[in-house]
């Protein structure tokens, strides 16, 4: 039986033999026709120069037409580099723009022009598939370039509103895959379900802050699997959370697990018998056993705390009215980072969003872009 080829790492087959040779005869085909775009610009827009007054009319051709692949080569290093600028991919299109519309104008009849702007279009043509293909596989080397799965059509054409918020909360949050997406979506429909069954129609209104925050974060990204038992224990819902944590994304170029087969999962249970050594003259001694050393218990790490409990951690903080928890205690923003597992920067974040979150929820108001803690100890007093 055949064996399947191996997949690379982006996840697609790998060429075969023929698919190669096609592959360099396409681009040996390609240059062939960006040459030939090239040299028809070149001819045509150096003949259009001479009327323009240009002394030396090769020269317009030549800077503008080898201006586009120089710019897109300095695009590409600069990806490879990290050091990618957003304004050089912009380059190579305005050149091809100003190439093109020359060719145009080169044109004696409305054929003609059309005819020569086709012809500018060749190279600039195969510059951008090159680019592409490189930019795509310099992407899939260093995982910086992820490219997130399509809606089905079917589903816009069904259900175009819930669908066009499932596909913001996809580009929002990065999420690749579609079928992780729907799973998020299905959580938040059961978590809602369950609140709707406790407190009724009115559940937005009667569920206590603490059970609608997960549905907040959920908003931003976080996944209910890790804040919905919370929530549904402060609501009053003793049952378990029926979904389980979605695995985390496997860095660029990480090879999957392969399954452990179930024989191989619980090791069997050997017994033998072991013949009783003969007893010791009773002249001498037995020797005492050496006591054993005794390792030190490995400590075991601490659970990484979860926004809900932060949250109730800020909410403690400011009905005590203790800033200096915020300043120099456990709830500075490297603090909060270290306490998640995340860094200082993620733990500003969630702080500065759980206290825009209790100023909106507690006190019913909207806090400036700019604000401080202080701010909002000051909209909390009685």
């Amino acid at each position: 039986m055949k064996q399947p080829r191996p997949l690379t790492e982006s996840g697609v087959p790998p060429l075969t033999r023929w698919e190669c040779f096609g592959a360099v005869l396409t681009s040996l085909l390609a240059v062939g026709v960006g040459a030939l775009g090239f040299y028809a610009s070149f001819d045509a827009v150096s003949l259009k120069a001479v009327s323009w007054g240009f002394d030396d009319p090769w020269v317009l051709p030549v800077s503008i037409d080898s201006a586009i692949p120089v710019f897109t080569a300095a695009n590409l290093y600069l990806i490879r580099m990290d050091m990618a600028l957003a304004w050089v991919r912009f380059v190579p299109w305005a050149l091809s723009l100003i190439t093109c519309a020359l060719n145009v104008a080169a044109g004696n009849s409305l054929w003609a022009k059309v005819a020569h702007g086709a012809i500018s279009l060749l190279w600039v043509g195969v510059s951008e598939i090159a680019a592409h293909v490189y930019a795509v596989r310099i992407g899939a080397a260093t995982g910086r370039r992820r490219r997130l799965d399509k809606v089905r059509w079917k589903r816009w054409l069904l259900s175009p509103g819930p669908t066009f918020v499932l596909w913001r909360r996809m580009n929002l949050w990065e999420q690749e895959s579609y079928d992780t997406v729907l799973k998020l979506e299905q959580e938040r429909l059961v978590y809602q379900a369950k609140l709707r069954g406790r407190f009724g129609r009115k559940w937005r209104r009667k569920a206590p802050v603490e059970a609608l925050l997960p549905l907040r974060l959920a908003r931003n990204g976080i996944p209910l699997a890790e804040t919905a038992p919370d929530g549904l224990a402060v609501a009053g819902i003793e049952t378990a959370w029926p979904f389980a944590a979605l695995p985390a994304p496997a860095a660029a170029g990480a090879k999957p697990l392969a399954p452990v087969p179930a024989a191989q999962a619980t090791p069997r249970r050997v017994t033998a018998t072991v013949p009783t050594p003969p007893a010791a003259p009773a002249s001498v001694p037995a020797p005492s056993p050496a006591p054993a050393a005794q390792s030190p218990a490995p400590t075991p790490a601490p659970t990484p705390l979860t926004e809900a409990q932060v949250y109730d951690m800020i909410k403690d903080a400011i009905q005590a009215r203790d800033i200096d928890r915020f300043n120099s205690g456990d709830l500075t923003g490297s603090a909060i980072g270290r306490a998640m597992g995340q860094t200082a920067q993620n733990g500003r974040k969630v702080r500065r969003r759980l206290l825009s979150t209790y100023a909106a929820n507690l006190l019913n108001q909207t806090l400036p872009d700019n604000f401080t803690v202080e701010d909002v100890m000051t909209a909390a007093r009685p």
